[in-house]
């Protein structure tokens, strides 16, 4: 699968900000129905070879090349929902915010980390190592006093579908979200990447 250019997933963040009804800035309402949707397209097919570390199709889908990977800004090891070890964990990154026109596009990977891990198994999805809870990240523009969430055009959310792709612990799950972007003005915000994970404060936006 050839890589997803920038320019391509800019021009995309772009027409997707252009139809979307409801410019998510501001205190917007949570998704209504959080936990049945999923998003269309990107983020929808899962790892190649069976046992990699990384997940290439979920890079790609976010925008990723997986053989030259940002610095994170931002990991952190919170708990993850494995069956039959109580101890497992998931390795959780953010990558650097990117504006593109009118929008923020934000990428992340993530990496379960587990003993039970089972050749015959065939993993779990974001959803499933959450405990069962959806992934809803937000940007805090602190400037303005405003929350900014997933962008989405009735029940679709533009952002990598937590239910759609299986990956298996130690494998490397990557995704992204788009965001209305703050005023030019801004170049710092919060992130909440995750629940468990610490507010990400002070990230850049280039």
């Amino acid at each position: 699968m050839p890589l997803i250019r920038r320019a391509a997933l800019s021009a995309a963040a772009a027409a997707l900000a252009l139809t979307l009804t409801a410019c998510t800035s501001g205190d917007d309402a949570e998704d209504p129905n959080p936990e049945g949707t999923e998003t269309q397209g990107a983020g929808q097919e899962s790892g190649e070879a069976a046992g990699s570390t990384e997940d290439t199709g979920s890079a790609e889908a976010a925008g990723l090349d997986p053989n030259d990977l940002p610095d994170p800004v931002a990991s952190q090891e919170i708990p993850a929902t494995v069956e039959g070890d109580d101890t497992a964990t998931m390795t959780v990154a953010l990558f650097p915010l990117k504006r593109q026109g009118e929008t923020v596009v934000a990428q992340f990977a993530f990496t379960v980390n587990s003993d039970k891990a089972d050749e015959d198994d065939d993993g779990d999805d974001l959803y499933g190592y959450l405990g069962d809870a959806s992934w809803t990240p937000f940007l805090v523009d602190s400037q303005n006093l405003r929350k900014h969430h997933v962008l989405k055009y009735t029940v679709d959310r533009a952002q990598t579908g937590y239910q759609s792709t299986t990956f298996k612990p130690g494998q490397t799950h990557y995704a992204f979200a788009v965001f209305a972007a703050p005023p030019p003005d801004v170049n710092e915000v919060e992130v909440s990447v995750v629940d468990g994970m610490n507010l990400v404060t002070g990230v850049t936006i280039s």
